[in-house]
């Protein structure tokens, strides 16, 4: 495992390419294995003392991140066999198209829209389009955004709750078709989630209930890296559609993860409850999308190159990456989960292309 930056040095990140490039290759090459596995389910996540995935039929939020991860190697790849495992994992999303929850984003934004805008593949700009149609749906005029909604296991709470984590996967997807409508709609909801989610230091809530008597509950913000992560992903998202009227909150969201995590995301992470790898490639991607879209923004690009070596050492020293804590029935542990290597991926892509 290569030396890690230590607090005081000045190691460059750029040193670490080769070993970001060889990281790339092992979780392409690890997905063979999963596949293999899993046949023609969806794999959720694999505890990290376990050799056994639990597996789904229809992949709940975790299938479209499974199918992305076959996106993005045919994309780099070129290969025929990983476009057509794209293609039919992308198909078999199909199902979720009517669960009652804003994290179905997740799965046909990185599942479908992805395809779409990597590969032109029809089939899968067609299943995007019908989404964001089944999602504008749900759109609650009087609130001028969604709620989570009580699918995929969230119930009651999620029926009342303003959740941070779909921002980014949301905003995607309803650009995707070029309809005004869809545009105005994510626009709004990306406002309510500034109104109760965001504070001016830049640390994020990741929910806010609304009780029967119409009071907001918020919880603190800054307490959960993850939500941080996802603040910061939706708004690389806004930045990147909408344009320089979301830049300020971007920055400051960025700079707030920094001050709060930012040493901490390079090296050993203390508790995973709080900040686990999974968060760290999230906030890696959205740092470096930023990054191309703010101007003196180095220091961003700096911050995540080196939260990536961490995550690439990580890697090539396990051979796998389980850096997402999950819940897994009772318990929370770290595990190996589509999330966590499709958005590590995505992270170790962008660092590179712009080595």
């Amino acid at each position: 495992m290569p030396a890690m930056r230590e607090p005081g040095t000045q190691t460059p990140w750029h040193v670490f390419e080769a070993d970001k490039a060889e990281a790339v290759d092992i979780l392409n090459t690890r997905l063979d294995g999963i596949a293999d596995h899993c046949g023609e389910l969806f794999p959720l996540y694999r505890p990290a003392d376990s050799a056994v995935w639990k597996l789904s039929r229809r992949g709940s939020w975790l299938g479209g991140l499974w199918s992305g991860c076959w996106w993005q190697r045919a994309a780099q790849s070129g290969s025929p066999r990983h476009l057509a495992h794209a293609r039919a994992s992308c198909q078999r999303l199909e199902s979720m198209l009517a669960e009652p929850s804003l994290n179905r984003s997740f799965v046909f934004a990185y599942g479908a829209a992805l395809g779409s805008e990597r590969m032109e593949c029809p089939e899968a700009h067609a299943l995007a389009v019908r989404a964001a149609a089944a999602l504008a749906e749900d759109y609650r005029p009087a609130l001028g955004g969604w709620l989570l909604g009580p699918g995929l296991g969230a119930g009651e709470h999620g029926a009342r709750t303003l959740d941070i984590d779909a921002l980014a996967p949301t905003l995607a997807l309803l650009h995707l078709p070029g309809d005004d409508g869809l545009q105005a709609m994510a626009h709004s909801h990306l406002r309510l989630c500034l109104r109760h989610l965001a504070t001016a230091s830049g640390a994020w809530a990741h929910q806010s209930s609304i009780g029967l008597d119409g009071v907001w509950q918020t919880a603190r913000p800054g307490a959960w890296a993850r939500g941080q992560a996802w603040a910061m992903l939706g708004l690389a998202e806004a930045v990147r559609h909408m344009g320089d009227a979301y830049a300020e909150p971007a920055e400051q969201a960025c700079r707030y993860w920094m001050r709060r995590w930012g040493e901490a995301a390079c090296g050993a992470l203390p508790d995973p409850a709080e900040l686990d790898g999974c968060a760290v490639a999230i906030a890696s991607l959205a740092l470096l999308r930023l990054a191309r879209l703010l101007p003196e923004s180095a220091a961003l690009r700096e911050q995540a190159c080196r939260q990536n070596a961490r995550l690439a050492a990580q890697v090539r020293e396990t051979g796998c990456f389980a850096g997402h804590y999950y819940r897994t029935g009772a318990q929370s542990q770290c595990v190996e989960s589509p999330c966590a290597s499709f958005f590590l991926l995505e992270a170790l892509a962008e660092d590179l292309r712009g080595a």
